[in-house]
Order: C-alpha cells, then structure tokens, then sequence
C-alpha cells in the first residue's frame, strides 16, 4: 500500500460549512438583477451536485441555479470582491482539532480550491498556518491550472508520486480529478455533493472520520513496510 505524504483538501464542503451561504449569495444576486430565478434548498442542490451538475468556478455555480450566463459572470464579480466581508461562513465542527491531529504525523498539508484565497484566508484563520503554502492552489492564483494539474503540483513540489498524495473533496467532480491527476481520493458525504451510498470511492462521514482514515492508512502502511522488512532478513 502506498503511503499518505500530503493530504490536499477542497475547502467548500470539506473544511467551510459555506454552502447555505453560496445559496444566500445567490438568492441576493438575483434579486439585485432583477432575475425571477428560485433558488434551490441546501438539500435539492446537494442532489444537482450529485447527479454530476457543474459548480465550480463560481460562475458556473450561478448558471446551475439558473442564472444567465451575462448574469452571472456579473454576480461572480460581486462574490469574488464581497463574499468574505458580507457572508458568514465557519469551519465544520472537528475540523481543527482533524487538521491539528493530521499534521502532527508529519503528513504535508494543501489545498485545492476554487474559492479564492482571499475568502479561504478569512475563513480558516489561524487553521491556516498548518498547510504547506507552496500547494495551496485557489481560484485566483497566479498559476492558472486546472484542479487536476494542481494536484499533480502538489505532490511535486513534496517530491513524491502522484499516488502518495490523497484528495479529500465532496463531489464527483473532485473524484474525476482526482483520477485524472492520479491521486487517491476520499470523499465526504457532509459536504456539497457525496451520497452516503457511494461505493465508488471510500467515503468519511464527519471530520472525524477523515482522521481516522488516514491514521489506518498510515498505521497500515507502517505495519505492511515492517512486515516485508522481517521477511527480508
């Protein structure tokens, strides 16, 4: 089993409890515009979003629910410049005290986004400290590169194999870069987009469970490496 180096999280759905207020964004936006549009709940989008709806950039979040596409590349201006000073958006409960726990092995740390930097910065406040800033990758970086690019950045920059990098997101979209970039995945069904019956791919419930799964993978590859060393001698 190849071992875990860095662990790459998606920010929206993962680490930020942000989707009501993405939704908020939208319901105000369209308002602003003057658009007849309604709005879908937290729980009817999670289904557009598991049924392979595209979401990211953001523009593209407000053509899913409805928006024209010159509406909104205009409301996607608005998010970039006043999500963070006008929306509340909070970590998940655990994820700290995850974060803390996953650095602590020594594991490398990084993010692929496409949220912008400025609104991840305000939100993981000092949760950011714990990530290897050379592979956060967001959507206003300089380094304009897709999701799965970024992720076969990451695990460069740690010099080591894409397969020892591991991705945890929470659409299916986020999966197919994740294949595409050929790094593990795991996905979380409390975020944006993961049905609890997934079978395609592991799967973590809470914070918790992200924890938990890299420690087994950790202690797992530890034990297998200890195991074909005895045999060696």
């Amino acid at each position: 089993m190849t071992d875990v180096n860095i662990v790459i999280f998606d920010v929206d759905g993962v680490l930020l409890d942000s989707l009501s207020a993405h939704l908020q964004v939208c319901r105000d936006e369209a308002k602003r515009l003057g658009l007849k549009i309604e709005i879908p709940s937290v729980e009817e989008f999670r289904k557009l979003v598991s049924h392979g709806a595209i979401i990211s950039p953001m523009a593209e979040f407000f053509r899913s629910v409805g928006f024209p596409a010159a509406q909104a590349q205009v409301a996607n201006e608005d998010y970039r410049r006043e999500f963070g000073q006008k929306y509340h958006v909070g970590l998940f409960p655990g994820i700290p005290n995850m974060l803390a726990e996953v650095a602590a092995t020594g594991i490398g740390l990084g993010i692929v986004t496409s949220n912008t930097r400025r609104n991840i910065s305000s939100a993981l406040g000092h949760a950011l400290k714990l990530f290897d800033r050379r592979c956060i990758f967001a959507d206003d970086d300089s380094r304009r590169v897709t999701k799965a690019e970024a992720l076969k950045n990451c695990a460069s920059i740690r010099g080591v194999k894409p397969e020892a990098a591991l991705y945890v997101g929470d659409q299916p979209r986020d999966f197919a870069a994740a294949q595409l970039a050929q790094v593990q995945f795991l996905g979380v069904t409390y975020g944006w987009g993961i049905e609890p019956d997934e079978t395609r791919f592991p799967i973590a419930h809470s914070p918790n469970d992200i924890a938990a799964y890299i420690g087994a993978r950790r202690n797992r590859h530890l034990h297998e490496t200890t195991h074909s060393g005895s045999n060696s001698l």
